[in-house]
């Protein structure tokens, strides 16, 4: 299929394309954060098991074996493959048709044919973690491709928007194997401040954006946001801007999604100097 990099392109504000190709999509992914999480260093905030947006097709994980090898992800076709240090592909594997444990069979072996043995466990994830068929061995649905390119297109596009936002910062954007969302961290003073983008939540939450913090002031304290965001009275810790509320237009929606975060990133640092 023809795959425009969003913003070049829309995205669907309806959001339906997502709910049938998110879920299987979240669970696929568990096999490449397998690797980083068994083979690699553990990091404080247990980054080791999260993956890089290395490209529109290509979701790379932790490297291993002294930087030699890492697994990723074509995440439109769902084709496993080990990779070298730099991300290109030396063999591959496609999940539809087969279960996660075939996808991580397959690279346990390929490790091993070019010298990394060990074994590797998939993340052992939270009660929150959203279940589907695959955990209990299923195979992996096949169709679902237009779901998988909007999930794809939404992430790469948040990374390319946050790169421009938090460039001056130390704040690399990963994409986190346990809720499945594609974002980045910083500190400003006293708070501890995540932006980034979620698919959805659950079984079929609805795609958004979000600017969350720790601890959280309160919306009382925060200075509006821009772009079609709001600050969260209950549930989240921060602020939102949901897929539902953007543009039909694709130089609009990459104009709110930026000014969401930008504005988010300014009442966040007005408030951190009173804290």
């Amino acid at each position: 299929m023809d795959l425009a990099p969003w913003p070049d392109a829309p995205l669907d504000p309806g959001g339906k394309a997502f709910l049938r190709a998110r879920l299987p999509l979240h669970h696929a992914v568990q096999v490449v954060a397998a690797v980083g999480q068994s083979l690699a260093s553990r990091a404080p905030d247990d980054s080791q098991q999260s993956l890089s947006v290395a490209g529109l097709r290509s979701w790379l994980g932790a490297p291993v074996a002294g930087g030699r090898l890492r697994a990723g992800i074509d995440p439109l076709d769902v084709e496993v493959r080990l990779c070298d240090g730099n991300g290109v592909p030396l063999a591959g594997i496609g999940l539809e048709g087969r279960t996660l444990r075939d996808g991580l069979a397959f690279l346990q072996d390929a490790l091993a044919r070019h010298g990394e043995r060990g074994r590797l466990e998939l993340p052992k994830h939270p009660a929150d973690f959203p279940p589907h068929p695959l955990s209990d061995g299923a195979v992996y649905p096949e169709g679902g491709a237009p779901g998988r390119a909007e999930v794809l297109r939404m992430f790469h596009g948040t990374q390319e928007i946050l790169s421009r936002v938090v460039a001056s910062r130390d704040a690399p954007t990963r994409l986190w194997p346990h809720h499945f969302d594609v974002g980045c961290q910083l500190t400003l003073g006293k708070l501890t401040v995540w932006l980034g983008a979620s698919p959805g939540d659950g079984a079929d939450g609805p795609p958004y954006w979000y600017a969350t913090m720790w601890p959280w002031p309160g919306p009382d304290r925060m200075a509006p946001l821009e772009g079609g965001g709001a600050w969260r009275k209950e549930g989240l810790s921060g602020g939102s801007l949901p897929l539902s509320g953007l543009a039909g237009d694709a130089a609009g929606q990459e104009k709110q999604v930026e000014a969401f975060f930008r504005s988010a990133l300014l009442a966040v640092e007005r408030v951190a100097v009173e804290i």
